[in-house]
């Protein structure tokens, strides 16, 4: 199977469970009060960073993830079941992205961490809930809140020490092999590595890893290539190294590489560098000795090597422990705080002029929680619409006794209760 370090996934969180609607019944008491149960809240989508897996291929061929959907309510106050949570299982170094929005939904930097990537919804309030002095027997009960939809763009950015930075067959793989345990596959042509391969260095009692990454390529930054990929996987290593074929024109190709990652992310070029300049044993001494000093001539320590021949690699080593900063806490990508998609009240004639909408975020998400073909449920609305003031709204913006209402995709009838009352009396 290829290697995948991007797809697309969507994740819903489950449906709470609707409120029971459920009269007491016993023995002695054949007409008891409501007692219907409240819904289970429905199961969420959940990320979490493990290490056992080193790419997302075990989530290709399946694209849609659902959370539980929670219980109805059932009779003597039973709350339904709360929905099964969903967990889907990713590499260390994973980014959780919001399709839609480009926000950041999580960033997998721990062994174990867990994000959330959809809630699931609210259970419904069951028929008990609903009663009172003047509403003895409420024959209604809530429904449950539908789950959160996200569409998904999981991206993995590995997490390694050293990362090796050159064009394709300058000699990285064959570097990796030699300098770790690592067995990537090796070939004498361009675009060989086409997914990371990683290697544990060790010397003594230290050791790193070493990512050899997809060989990048002239406007990598542009998404030509595998150059987005590339650089993505560079973007959390500690230690830069620049590996140079000594044939191909290594000065000229060190300042292309720069070009490529400060197009991309300009703080790439302030992470601790190096440059090795291989395959020293295809040109002369005195060849090797030019191009490193006019390596030199850019700052960075330069090693010259033949991962071929294994020549100057305990050298090589020696300087990568020197070189390689600190480990510390891996800065997550920021996470923007949850945007609430808030519409205030308004009250409008639709466009035929038949009815009247009203909008609402808070009074929508209330209406659509309950079954407007169930006239208790229609009553207690419509007291709710009273004493929030919408049926004054109705009247100032013009409405008249028995036009219709829409709120929610429910349709109810507007009655002047003032009205009513100057007429009776």
């Amino acid at each position: 199977m290829a290697f995948r370090d991007v797809i697309d996934i969507v994740a819903q969180g489950g449906k709470g469970g609707d409120g029971g609607m459920s009269f007491l019944r016993l023995k002695y008491m054949p007409k008891g009060g409501p007692d219907g149960g409240h819904g289970g809240k429905g199961g969420s989508v959940y990320i979490e960073a493990i290490d056992d897996v080193t790419s997302l291929d075990r989530l290709v061929g399946k694209r849609f993830y659902k959370g539980g959907t929670g219980g109805q309510g059932e009779g003597r106050n039973k709350a339904g079941k709360d929905g099964e949570d969903l967990l889907i299982q990713v590499p260390i170094g994973t980014t959780a992205i919001d399709t839609e929005t480009g926000d950041v939904l999580a960033d997998l930097l721990e062994l174990g961490q867990r994000e959330t990537l959809a809630q699931g919804g609210l259970g419904g309030r069951g028929n008990a809930s609903f009663a009172n002095s003047t509403r003895q027997a409420p024959h209604f009960s809530e429904m449950g809140v539908p789950g959160e939809q996200k569409s998904v763009r999981l991206e993995l950015r590995m997490i390694a020490d050293v990362g090796l930075v050159g064009y394709p067959n300058a000699g990285k793989s064959s570097l990796l092999a030699v300098l770790s345990n690592a067995k990537p596959e090796i070939a004498a042509y361009p675009f060989t590595t086409l997914s990371p391969n990683l290697g544990v260095i060790e010397r003594g009692h230290e050791r790193f890893t070493m990512a050899d990454i997809p060989g990048i390529i002239e406007d990598a930054h542009m998404g030509k290539g595998l150059g987005l990929e590339f650089l993505r996987h560079i973007s959390r290593t500690r230690l830069l190294v620049y590996v140079l074929d000594i044939a191909e024109e290594p000065v000229d190709t060190f300042k292309s590489l720069q070009h490529e990652l400060k197009a991309y992310d300009s703080l790439l070029l302030d992470r601790s560098s190096l440059i090795v300049l291989n395959k020293i044993d295809l040109a002369a001494p005195h060849e090797v000795q030019m191009a490193t000093n006019d390596l030199s001539l850019f700052g960075l320590p330069v090693i010259a090597i033949s991962a071929e021949e294994k020549r100057n690699l305990d050298d090589l080593k020696d300087v990568l422990f020197s070189l390689l900063p600190e480990k510390s806490a891996l800065e997550p990508l920021a996470k923007l705080p949850k945007q609430v998609n808030y519409q205030p009240l308004t009250v409008k004639r639709n466009l035929s002029g038949e009815a009247w909408i009203v909008t609402g975020t808070e009074l929508e998400a209330i209406v659509s929680r309950f079954d407007a073909k169930i006239p208790d449920a229609v009553n207690y609305l419509q007291h709710f619409f009273k004493q929030t003031g919408i049926y004054k709204k109705l009247k100032k913006a013009g409405a008249q006794d028995g036009e219709d209402v829409v709120i929610a995709g429910a349709i109810f009838e507007y009655f002047d209760e003032e009205k009513a009352k100057e007429e009776s009396s």
